[in-house]
């Protein structure tokens, strides 16, 4: 299923129309525009871009060195280690295990991660 979606100021064709046009059309309006979003039955299906984009988008895509990312993973970690612990203390998750299930009862929700 498809969502419909908003892509303001990328140029876009319908899949009929680039059918219709070829290749070398669509190719031509992608150099001008630098990308084109082809659609189908007015639905985003693909955004084609030309290639200098394609390789600017993987090379912000593999984000910033090495460094940066383990340090993002090591404050994920150590979040998701003090979620963890404050499971087994009083009034944690033992707690709620530990109780028969009633009907009715509203569920409590903790902090999101």
């Amino acid at each position: 299923m498809t969502l419909p979606l908003d892509l303001p100021g990328l140029e876009k064709a319908t899949a009929s129309s680039v059918k219709t046009r070829g290749w070398p059309s669509l190719m031509r309006t992608v150099r001008e525009k630098q990308a084109l979003v082809i659609t189908n039955h007015n639905h985003p299906e693909a955004v084609i871009v030309d290639i200098k984009t394609y390789q600017e988008l993987v090379a912000k895509a593999g984000g910033g060195d090495a460094d940066e990312r383990l340090g993002e993973l090591d404050r994920l970690r150590a979040a998701f280690d003090t979620t963890l612990a404050s499971l087994g203390r009083e009034g944690g998750l033992g707690k709620v295990l530990g109780q028969p299930i009633r009907r009715g009862r509203k569920v409590a929700l903790g902090s999101p991660l």
